[in-house]
């Protein structure tokens, strides 16, 4: 997975996609020919279960009361992506991206005195060169691909800049995954507010935290009702074509935990209208000191018994005072959800049994400021 997929990215997603065994592939990969109907007589179905919104209206205002010395503490973030036209010679990326979250996050200095902001996205782990300025940092990255059949080898750059405020109650991030010799050109763009001068969520007096994460896998129950939270996040994205001949759409949604110790907790689906075909996906990741596993179900609107296989309920809230998701998904017919890490005869006994689930909560709500 390259730096275009992983930073300004998509999380589990590119997995689940390449498992869901369709030609759309996620981050600067070739998108193969997938069909010519048009948009407008084979629409994308509703989604069985409604996005959640993502109101970038507005943050919370500024508490005057958190320390203006630094930067360090638990803020909340809005995150918007974009992908930029691709010139006519593109045949990687034919497509539009756009992608919009909330996330609350732990900020603290690295080794060297940096503060780093991190997401809930899995690309920002990535060894970054950093950089301290006046105000913050910037930090780069790149990488290049294999060769591929043709024998021409891709190479991602991605830059962005953090700057604080100078009383360090608010941030901005600007930055771009830019791929040569023909690729598309992502865009990202940040904003945020510090909403506690801790870093332990679960301390902080101006939030009010909460954790639970309940599951069977394989037959062995466990439950985990408190984790030091890192971040927390909702993501909405959705790609399109751009070209005529080949018309395709994918929606995405991802609710993502991080603990401390790096460590995920993420539930994601996306609905793809792809040639005509509607497909839905449904993915939960757990990783933690107790359990890792993965689950997947992707089937065909054309196929009840597959889409009945995985039970999957959700609740949501994304606003300027509350991130939070209460997402249950239960494994009914394990003959359609499938274990990524299973597909080989040495891991084939993790293979998901019927019953298993995974029910994990997280949610932090800002508490009004005193007058």
């Amino acid at each position: 997975m390259t730096t275009l997929t992983k930073v300004l990215g998509h999380g589990a997603v590119a997995m689940a996609m390449a498992l869901s065994l369709t030609a759309c592939n996620w981050g600067d990969e070739v998108i193969d020919e997938i069909g010519t109907d048009d948009p407008t007589t084979d629409p994308v179905d509703p989604d069985p279960v409604d996005p959640a919104p993502v109101d970038l209206s507005g943050l919370p205002a500024a508490n005057s009361a958190l320390s203006t010395t630094s930067p360090e503490g638990i803020w909340m973030l809005i995150a918007t992506e974009n992908s930029t036209l691709p010139n006519d010679a593109d045949s990687m990326n034919p497509f539009n991206f756009t992608s919009t979250s909330r996330e609350l996050v732990a900020i603290s200095a690295n080794a060297d005195g940096i503060y780093t902001v991190t997401r809930c996205e899995s690309g920002w782990r990535d060894a970054y060169t950093l950089t301290a300025t006046a105000d913050g940092y910037t930090a780069t990255l790149s990488e290049t691909t294999a060769a591929d059949s043709s024998g021409v080898s891709y190479t991602t750059d991605t830059n962005f800049t953090v700057a604080y405020s100078s009383d360090f109650q608010t941030l901005t991030v600007n930055g771009s995954a830019i791929t040569t010799p023909v690729g598309e050109n992502l865009t990202l763009a940040i904003e945020g507010v510090k909403v506690s001068d801790s870093t332990d969520f679960s301390a902080a007096p101006e939030l009010t935290y909460t954790y639970n994460l309940d599951y069977t896998n394989l037959g062995t129950a466990g439950e985990q009702t408190s984790a030091i939270a890192q971040c927390i996040g909702v993501q909405t994205a959705t790609k399109t074509t751009e070209q005529s001949n080949d018309v395709w759409q994918v929606d995405q949604s991802e609710y993502t935990f991080y603990n401390a110790s790096n460590q995920q907790l993420q539930y994601y689906r996306f609905d793809q209208n792809i040639d005509g075909v509607i497909t839905n996906t449904l993915g939960a990741t757990i990783n933690t000191a107790a359990v890792t596993t993965l689950y997947i179900n992707t089937c065909n609107d054309t196929e009840p018994d597959c889409n009945a296989a995985a039970n999957w309920t959700e609740a949501i809230s994304n606003d300027a005072t509350t991130v939070a998701f209460d997402v249950n998904y239960e494994v009914v017919n394990n003959d359609y959800v499938i274990n990524p890490l299973a597909l080989t005869p040495f891991t084939a006994f993790l293979w998901p049994h019927d019953g298993d689930f995974m029910h994990g909560a997280a949610s932090v709500v800002i508490n009004p400021v005193a007058p």
